[in-house]
């Protein structure tokens, strides 16, 4: 007599959630260069240098997303996400060990926090929305959320370990503790089918997706509005170092960014399942256009704060809108789609503080707020893509 199998338990949508959220708080590791930056600077590294550092990591984004979303149509989310601990600790070992101005940003940055984040973002990414189908938008803005969310809290931890234990000591006490967190919590983590359209997806010869106008007009628009905020995370606090500026200016002037972006993304993801998206990216550009414009027109250390509250919430805006920005543009290939429009946030996020390193402030923020500005022609051209494809 045949014996019916009990078909196994659907994979709790809160505990997936939960997992991801907290991987990618620990990923979240690279907005603490910003709280490190002063410090640097005042042991001699140049502003390029420092600058590269960071743009290091969304550099190695650019290549990790674009691979790891194309992974995501084809494997098991937990598959990409054992593999993002795996690169990012390879990364860490050997930057850690002999930080310099050669293996932080190649090896700390780039194969670590790049490759290895994105690895993390893609995996957490279908994996939040196996069990969320529905809420594309919410799970990608909770899962980029919390990556913002680490700045409010680990960088008030590197602003206390500074003192103690110097920028390379910080440095490998925070990394090491969270890459062993986020290992714990991977353990946690169910089996996951992942997309329901992964064999339709993986089918997409890539070139073909890239050409397709949907995807390139997300790709561009990442592109533009990005890199204002991603300066302002690095470099705004350095202008908060003026004899008579108080002490609390710098990591305030941080932290205001910081919450700006998690606000941005979080608030981003949400309002993409609710209420369209082309209202939203106009916000963005606004958003953008005003930090800009506040740094230009509103000289002194108060300043400071409320630019960099709305220079956050630009950078994280577009963060948060790229998982709905995906599934939109190519719903046959949401994985790829969505890694090849975070390839243009993290194309911006690098070129942000390298350009404005090389232009210094003001011309800075003259350029990359008109810079973001191109971005508001392409929205009529997304429009016309989306309904072109139908």
């Amino acid at each position: 007599m045949a014996v019916a199998r009990t078909p196994p338990a659907r994979p709790s949508p809160g505990r997936v959630l939960a997992i991801t959220v907290l991987v990618q708080f620990c990923f979240g590791l690279v907005y603490v260069w910003g709280a490190l930056a002063p410090a640097l600077r005042s042991q001699g590294w140049p502003p390029l240098l420092v600058g590269l550092v960071w743009s290091a990591a969304p550099s190695g984004w650019i290549l990790g997303i674009v691979v790891s979303g194309r992974l995501a149509d084809r494997l098991p989310p937990r598959r990409l996400c054992r593999a993002s601990l795996g690169i990012a600790g390879v990364g860490f070992a050997i930057a850690l060990t002999m930080p310099n101005g050669i293996t932080l940003p190649l090896c700390y940055a780039g194969l670590g926090l790049g490759v290895g984040g994105s690895f993390a973002m893609a995996g957490s990414l279908a994996a939040g929305t196996s069990v969320l189908p529905s809420r594309v938008g919410m799970v990608g803005g909770a899962l980029t959320g919390a990556y913002a969310l680490a700045a409010l809290i680990q960088i008030p931890v590197a602003s206390l370990l500074l003192p103690r234990l110097g920028w390379a000591g910080t440095l490998r006490a925070m990394a090491s503790a969270l890459w062993l967190l986020a290992a714990v919590s991977l353990t946690l983590l169910p089996t996951l089918p992942g997309s329901t359209r992964r064999a339709e997806g993986a089918t997409v010869p890539l070139p073909r997706l890239v050409r397709r106008p949907s995807v390139l007009t997300s790709f561009l628009f990442q592109l533009l509005t990005a890199p204002l905020g991603a300066y302002g995370f690095v470099f705004l606090p350095t202008y908060a170092h003026a004899p008579g500026d108080p002490a609390w200016l710098a990591p305030a002037a941080l932290a205001a960014v910081a919450a700006g972006n998690t606000v941005g993304r979080l608030g981003a993801g949400a309002i993409s399942d609710h209420l369209g998206m082309s209202r939203l990216l106009a916000g963005i550009v606004a958003c953008d256009v005003a930090a800009a414009g506040l740094l230009l027109l509103w000289r002194g250390p108060e300043a400071l704060i409320p630019s960099g509250l709305v220079a956050g919430l630009g950078f994280g805006g577009p963060a948060g809108a790229i998982s709905r920005m995906g599934a939109q543009a190519a719903p046959d290939a949401p994985g790829s789609a969505t890694g090849l429009a975070f390839a243009g946030y993290s194309s911006g996020s690098a070129l942000g503080p390298l350009v404005g390193a090389a232009l210094g402030a003001p011309a800075s923020w003259a350029v990359l707020g008109a810079w973001a500005l191109a971005g508001l022609p392409l929205l009529g051209l997304r429009r016309w893509a989306m309904a072109r494809a139908g």
